[in-house]
């Protein structure tokens, strides 16, 4: 299976709510940094937030824009879009590690605002 195949069927997962593969994709030492803040670390912490971020929030969409690997990196660019209470939305970066094994051993999120705005358009 492919980086990129791992990637897109882990945000996937965060749609359907089925994470029965997490295990083959995450390796047990996975160091997981939000873009909020939260790190996780160890699949037993990965699996604990995913059960608790799961039963409070709903992913509407978290598409996929690029994907560039370099050695045993992956760079993600995407889009993401939730309801908890409200409904919000961002553009991110994921910078993900690869093992040996072709685990996921750390992946740190980066994020920034989907409404862009041009202060400096020539009108």
């Amino acid at each position: 299976m492919t980086r990129e195949v791992i990637i897109a069927e882990y945000f996937q997962m965060w749609i359907t709510k089925d994470f029965s593969k997490l295990t083959e994709y995450f390796a047990p030492e996975i160091c997981y940094t939000e873009c909020y803040g939260s790190q996780y670390v160890g699949l037993d912490e990965v699996q604990q937030w995913i059960k608790n971020e799961s039963a409070k929030q709903t992913v509407l969409e978290w598409q996929i824009d690029e994907i560039k690997s370099v050695d045993n990196q992956s760079f993600v660019k995407w889009f993401f879009k939730a309801h908890e209470q409200t409904t919000y939305e961002f553009d991110g970066v994921s910078v993900i590690q690869w093992n040996a094994e072709g685990k996921i051993s750390k992946l740190d999120e980066y994020q920034s605002k989907s409404d862009h705005i041009r202060p400096y358009q020539i009108k």
